[in-house]
């Protein structure tokens, strides 16, 4: 996929959040620039890392490093107090919203692996190489340290799955 398609895809994903719109453009720019395809270093790639990392992180307060692996159409919901560990992997259609962390445990752990179509409410913590299942849901505040499966509904501190209402 080129990277204007992926452009497209993400800009409809988060029609109506112009902040989501900026963000995540920038990130597919500043990534592509990280990791050409011919893998030979480009003389613009600094000058765009510390512009993507000025712009976005700075000013707009969400750490999504250039390097990090993320599916297609992210969304980005009032995006503010965003931090993604660069080694953690966001699946295809995933949903962020303030102040979500997705993370490691000490220095250097594991990351969480996110799926697709995954919504993490604001303020939630996922945390560790845990896997969060395609289709899953996160809520807000909920803090995981254990995996979540697919499909499941996850609430509170420690994070609790939902059972299904009859």
């Amino acid at each position: 996929m080129t990277l204007l398609a992926q452009l497209r895809e993400d800009v409809r994903a988060n029609r109506g959040q112009t902040k989501g719109q900026l963000v995540v453009a920038a990130y597919r720019v500043a990534h592509a620039v990280r990791r050409p395809l011919d893998r030979r270093p480009q003389p613009w790639a600094l000058p765009v890392g510390v512009l993507y990392r000025v712009l976005v992180e700075w000013v707009l307060t969400v750490e999504i490093p250039w390097g990090t692996v993320v599916g297609r159409r992210l969304r980005v919901f009032h995006g503010a107090g965003i931090v993604v560990n660069d080694r953690t992997v966001l699946g295809d259609d995933v949903t962020l919203r303030q102040n979500v962390t997705l993370g490691n445990v000490r220095p250097d752990g594991p990351c969480p692996v996110i799926g697709d179509r995954v919504e993490l409410g604001a303020g939630c913590i996922v945390l560790g190489g845990i896997r969060v299942g395609d289709d899953a849901r996160v809520g807000a505040g909920a803090v995981v340290t254990k995996d979540v499966p697919a499909g499941a509904t996850v609430v509170g501190n420690p994070a609790r799955i939902l059972e299904p209402r009859a």
